[in-house]
């Protein structure tokens, strides 16, 4: 729902938190993950996503919570996807 409001060719998306890994780590992995899937990727593993960006940047992702909400909102926007695919 971000992306759809604030991403334009010219005004680049800024996300930042505390220390840079908590929520911020949230929002990255939330936008990798549904962007694969916007591209056609049949399949997406959240883990293995979560543990290539955490070689870039450590402890991205503190809290089972934060992990848990990646898996929520990815969840919605898929049914939000196949019911719009229906119509």
């Amino acid at each position: 729902k971000v992306n759809k409001c604030f991403r334009g060719p010219s005004s680049p998306l800024i996300v930042h938190c505390n220390d840079g890994v908590g929520r911020t780590g949230t929002y990255i992995l939330l936008d990798i993950v549904l962007n694969r899937i916007y591209k056609g990727a049949r399949e997406i593993n959240i883990a293995a996503t979560l543990e290539h960006i955490r070689d870039q940047r450590p402890k991205m992702i503190k809290t089972k919570d934060q992990f848990e909400f990646v898996f929520v909102a990815v969840a919605e926007e898929v049914t939000d996807l196949v019911k719009s695919l229906s119509q």
